[in-house]
């Protein structure tokens, strides 16, 4: 087992030279910043300690001291990099090359490697784990809270251990470090979907049906029909469908991963009451069977005209 201790500056530059902050504004990101560097210590395969001293003028500077133990594993050997990791998620964008050379240069020294292939597979390793998603979404958590306190210009990182260089953070790329969740929309516009529990009553209840062999919570739109559900017009048993235009929006987080799905049912054009029974269409379903069936020989339509001169 080896032991981690260093020693980290977090420099907060405030406007007009102040030397106060919001200390709720400081603690709830900073909450980020130490769950970011509490993940950190888990990718070390270390359980780290944190204690913070006295925070000093010059803006706000507070000084953070690491300390655990590296247990003998697969990554132990990135230990003595921690500060430099740190500051590579904190100031990635505007360091990265830096950093990422640093990183790797501190890591080889501490193996002795007797072929290139065995120092390219580490190099790979350590790639990884610098593209921890957790890591990234506590800082991001941590610029969006800093983002929302114009007092700070900018932010300084730096290690105490050798005196090294500040990496600075301008407030105008705080916005390059935050996450943002994307949200697509589909639509399935002759989606069948079989009822397991509709909703008899007024209000703002979700629906429950199986879609394509999935069970679907989903909201109705269509508010003729709704209401014609209300009034008893239509009965449903076990088996029973509905044709309809489904929207599905699905929700994905900052990384490309899904997050969540909600599905909307547009427009009912009708009603089936077993799979393979008859469907009753609806006024809505009816023109729509008409508008494709015009749509469907419009052309011959017209090619008969021209036949005709």
């Amino acid at each position: 087992m080896n032991n981690i201790t260093q020693k980290f500056e977090l420099h907060y530059y405030l406007k007009d030279n102040l030397h106060a902050m919001n200390a709720f504004v400081r603690n709830k990101a900073e909450k980020d910043f130490l769950e970011a560097v509490k993940r950190i210590g888990e990718l070390l395969d270390s359980e780290l300690n944190i204690e913070t001293e006295a925070y000093q003028e010059g803006g706000v500077i507070e000084y953070l001291t690491f300390s655990g133990v590296v247990v003998v594993g697969a990554l132990k050997y990135l230990a003595p990099a921690l500060n430099d990791i740190i500051t590579h998620y904190a100031t990635r964008d505007t360091q990265a090359e830096t950093l990422d050379k640093k990183i790797k240069e501190a890591t080889l020294q501490n193996l002795e490697l007797d072929n290139q292939q065995k120092t390219l597979e580490i190099e790979e390793q350590i790639e990884k784990k610098l593209n921890d998603k957790l890591v990234q979404k506590y800082i991001s958590n941590f610029y969006k809270k800093i983002d929302a306190y114009e007092k700070v210009e900018k932010i300084g990182y730096r290690s105490l251990e050798n005196n090294e260089d500040e990496y600075i953070v301008e407030r105008k790329d705080f916005k390059n470090f935050i996450l943002h969740d994307d949200t697509t929309i589909s639509e399935d516009e002759d989606a069948m979907i079989e009822i397991i529990s509709p909703v008899l009553k007024e209000g703002k209840y979700n629906w429950r049906g199986r879609y394509k062999n999935e069970k679907i919570d989903f909201s109705m739109a269509d508010s003729k029909f709704k209401q014609e559900v209300i009034e008893g017009k239509h009965k449903f048993s076990n088996g029973s469908l509905i044709n309809c235009h489904l929207e599905i929006k699905v929700t994905f987080d900052e990384f490309g991963d899904e997050k969540g799905r909600s599905y909307r049912v547009l427009q009912v054009f009708g009603t089936q009451e077993l799979e393979l029974g008859e469907l009753k269409l609806r006024e809505a379903g009816k023109k729509r069977k008409y508008q494709k069936w015009l749509e469907e020989h419009q052309g011959s339509l017209f090619d008969d005209m021209e036949d005709v001169k």
